[in-house]
């Protein structure tokens, strides 16, 4: 590419600043809000419908994984150098279409007046009481890999690997409380995203994963 013209990865252009209402339409042409904050930020507050990808993991990895590498992208950040690092660290995999980021943030969008949505956050003991008082209201979906699960699970749980959520959402219960856990609570954090993204509102976050389960 870059015999061809391209610039390299330490001259790419600065990306375009976005506010809300140009958001929610680039939503509606098809393009992935991606939150890129910390797990803990993204379930308090967040623009409905995004896909949280938090940097402090396998960021790109991931979202090339999950998202593929030409959907149209806006990011949201905790600030413009959090939004550089993003999309540098997301042109190295060959991410390279977006439409820009959010302007401010999270607080832009309170600012122009729009919602944020949340994401339930649980406590193992607190799933250990609803599994004993709702048994049948409840379910347990597992998003680590399988081989992982060679180390434990928790009891009838639902394992559908994170890689794989995105294609297989069609088997999980929308009428009941999706309880999501990995081993420590990234990758759970990404899997309630692409849930609410599929439209599920019934979604819970396990904190601490299991990890703290065990």
């Amino acid at each position: 590419l870059n015999r061809k013209g391209a610039a390299p990865l330490s001259q790419l252009h600065e990306l375009t600043p976005l506010g809300a209402s140009d958001i929610l339409q680039l939503q509606k042409e098809g393009a992935v809000v991606i939150d890129t904050r910390p797990s803990t930020q993204f379930a308090a507050a967040h623009v409905p419908g995004s896909i949280h990808i938090a940097l402090t993991g396998q960021y790109a990895s991931w979202a090339a994984r999950i998202l593929g590498l030409s959907t149209q992208l806006i990011i949201v950040a905790e600030d413009p150098e959090h939004v550089r690092e993003s999309r540098l660290r997301l042109a190295r995999v060959g991410m390279e279409n977006f439409a820009g980021y959010l302007t401010d943030g999270v607080v832009g969008w309170v600012q122009s007046g729009y919602d944020l949505e949340s994401i339930p956050q649980i406590t193992v003991q607190d799933l250990a009481e609803l599994r004993i008082h709702e048994p049948e209201g409840v379910v347990v979906l597992d998003v680590r890999e399988l081989g992982e699960r060679t180390n434990g699970v928790i009891e009838k749980s639902l394992c559908i690997p994170l890689g794989k959520l995105k294609g297989r959402t069609a088997e999980t219960d929308r009428e009941k409380l999706l309880v999501v856990h990995c081993k420590g609570g990234y990758r759970s954090s990404i899997a309630t995203s692409i849930l609410r993204y599929a439209g599920f509102r019934n979604v819970a976050n396990l904190i601490g994963g299991f990890d703290a389960w065990k």
